[in-house]
């Protein structure tokens, strides 16, 4: 998997004949040569550079579609690194440390965005690109957190599976090559929306689910006034001032209901999906049996 750097090859071949000389150098300057062209072999020599890509992707025929193009496009990259999980895909990336991981998305026993998560911990400096069918703003928003809180942040890549091969192959080039970001030109609005905090995105979920304010505050332990401020701060990230001014913004007010707007808006963007929610309600039946007790046994 791994291929010795060229240069660390060169430069063993041409010192070579220096250093089997019995005098190779003279005096205390040649022997501070010596000594510094002894390291550089040392290091080039033990410390191998892995040239090769990572490809984790849990369908066979995607992966095999972009084990080919890479193998044509990218000869001198080879062999490739495959994995069919996101686990698969953080141990190979952690011991092998490719020049370029392009990692699915939803993918079985971990997501391609925490398993790059994973490998940013241990590898900052690899370069990662998503490469997925499903761009929806909670793998955006997640990646977006990941990046910002990675020292020194990382090189990454987004792009949908269905752009054609020749932008695809730019992109690889600009990640690879030239240590660029690149954001598919169609999910740059997205890369540029207002984060969400971990209490709006978690209340997205919550309002899915039907939970009224008064439920929201005791599963957060806040007061019914916090959760209204911030929910207040949520519907202003989703629903930007209206163009139109004041009035439309009022009557917009009693024509809807904001908080099923809000649910609606949440699916429209990708902010919740349907993984997410069945995970969401299952982790929330369990708290609710066990609030459900409390409130039972808690003083009237």
């Amino acid at each position: 998997m791994a291929q010795t750097s060229t240069l660390g090859a060169y430069l063993v071949w041409l010192a070579t004949p220096i250093l089997r000389s019995k005098n190779p150098f003279a005096g205390p300057l040649g022997q501070l040569i010596s000594l510094l062209t002894n390291a550089v072999i040392i290091r080039f020599v033990h410390q191998e550079i892995n040239v090769s890509i990572l490809i984790a992707e849990d369908n066979e025929a995607q992966r095999k579609y972009l084990g080919d193009l890479l193998s044509n496009k990218f000869p001198g990259h080879m062999p490739l690194i495959e994995a069919n999980d996101g686990e698969s895909a953080v141990r190979l990336a952690v011991e092998a440390r490719p020049a370029l991981s392009i990692f699915d998305i939803q993918m079985p026993n971990l997501s391609g965005v925490k398993a790059a998560k994973a490998i940013w911990r241990e590898f900052p400096s690899a370069r990662i690109i998503f490469w997925t069918q499903f761009p929806h703003e909670i793998y955006i928003n997640e990646i977006r957190k990941i990046i910002r809180s990675t020292e020194p942040q990382p090189t990454y890549g987004f792009i949908h599976k269905n752009n054609p091969e020749e932008r695809f192959l730019r992109f690889i080039s600009a990640v690879l090559e030239d240590g660029a970001d690149m954001i598919d030109p169609a999910f740059k609005d997205s890369f540029q929306r207002p984060l969400l905090t971990e209490f709006e995105s978690e209340a997205l979920r919550y309002l899915a689910l039907g939970l009224s304010n008064w439920a929201i505050s005791r599963k957060c332990s806040l007061s019914l006034r916090g959760v209204e401020s911030r929910l207040a701060t949520l519907y202003e990230k989703l629903f930007p001032a209206h163009s139109a001014g004041t009035d439309a913004e009022e009557y917009d007010k009693l024509a809807y209901n904001v908080r099923t707007r809000a649910f609606f808006e949440a699916l429209r963007r990708g902010l919740i999906n349907s993984d997410e929610l069945e995970k969401a309600e299952t982790e929330l039946a369990d708290w609710i049996e066990r609030d459900r007790k409390r409130f039972r046994q808690s003083p009237k």
